[in-house]
């Protein structure tokens, strides 16, 4: 559960660094935002959606345990 969280938010911040650095000379961030324009614009619903993981897996483990 852990590493999908880290893959989720991972992938959030990359399209967030890339959404902030497109069309200013970074080849890279303009081919991630040309695969993923919608995720580009708007980088808070990975990021987001990965709090809301996060926050499962907290409630999750105080639970369990």
């Amino acid at each position: 559960m852990l590493h999908i969280i880290f893959a989720i938010l991972s992938g959030g911040g990359l399209f967030l660094l890339a959404g902030a650095t497109r069309n200013h000379g970074w080849f890279i961030a303009d081919q991630v935002c040309l695969h993923g324009a919608v995720l580009c614009d708007n980088p808070s619903l990975i990021v987001t959606t990965g709090s809301v993981l996060v926050i499962f897996a907290a409630v999750h483990l105080m639970v369990r345990n």
